[in-house]
């Protein structure tokens, strides 16, 4: 197995402080800092995989998944807590670590856009959909064109009858197939990380794009894609940005 890794090198002099202009020197979400050359040894070498572990609900209740929440870093809400506990409790066993983080990342603001799915509130008025419920409103209002909306990983809209060139199963010799073929549609949300992060976050939505559109239905042929980044204010305290 080959592996490639891509690392920057900085090399300081004079009367600097590492703990003072590391911060700007490196992105902590995406990048890892490594006292010298010979510390990238590190990422090539193997360790046994770790046993698997039980968090022990049954004796300590909510205290056992909020000291898993601290010790992985899954960030739980207390409602999720809640819910962990109430269910493994009832079920009478305890959860292990490769539970919870599952659990973290399947039913993350990331997978499952928790507040986009949420109730909210205009002007003190509770108002009767979520964000996303709107949106599907929307569609099944004028549903017209459509082959599939919100049950895959993309949305498929009727498409025409076009010529593609490619090769015959049958005889291997590439020539022009008409047929039948439906325009796929897909919207990556990555409003965090790219404000924060833009290249990386940026090669993430691409990239999420790519992946989703592939595995829609049986299989779709990306041909182009547009990606336009735009995202709102962070209200970070001392980091406002122009946009």
């Amino acid at each position: 197995m080959r592996r490639i890794e891509r690392g920057t090198v900085f090399r300081l002099s004079g009367p600097v402080s590492p703990e003072a202009i590391l911060p700007l020197l490196h992105d902590r979400m995406t990048e890892t800092v490594l006292p010298s050359i010979d510390a990238a040894d590190e990422l090539f070498r193997h360790v046994a995989p770790r046993p698997m572990t039980e968090v022990d609900v049954l004796r300590s209740g909510a205290a056992a998944i909020e000291e898993a929440n601290v010790r992985f870093g899954l960030a739980l809400a207390p409602d999720e807590i809640d819910y962990l506990v109430s269910y493994f409790q009832a079920v009478a066993r305890n959860p292990t670590d490769v539970e919870l983080t599952m659990f973290a990342q399947a039913n993350s603001e990331h997978c499952r856009h928790k507040i986009f799915n949420a109730s909210w509130i205009i002007d003190g008025q509770p108002q009767d959909e979520s964000l996303f419920g709107m949106i599907r409103r929307t569609h099944e209002a004028n549903p017209q064109g459509t082959v599939s909306a919100y049950s895959d990983n993309a949305a498929v809209m009727e498409g025409r009858r076009v010529k593609q060139f490619f090769a015959s199963p049958a005889t291997g010799r590439y020539r022009y197939h008409e047929d039948l073929t439906h325009t796929l549609m897909k919207v990556e949300t990555h409003n965090h990380p790219t404000a924060i992060s833009p290249f990386p976050g940026a090669a993430t939505g691409s990239g999420g794009e790519i992946r989703d559109e592939g595995a829609t239905g049986r299989g779709s042929k990306p041909k182009a894609g547009l990606c336009g980044f735009s995202v709102s204010n962070l209200r970070i305290p001392g980091f406002e940005r122009p946009w």
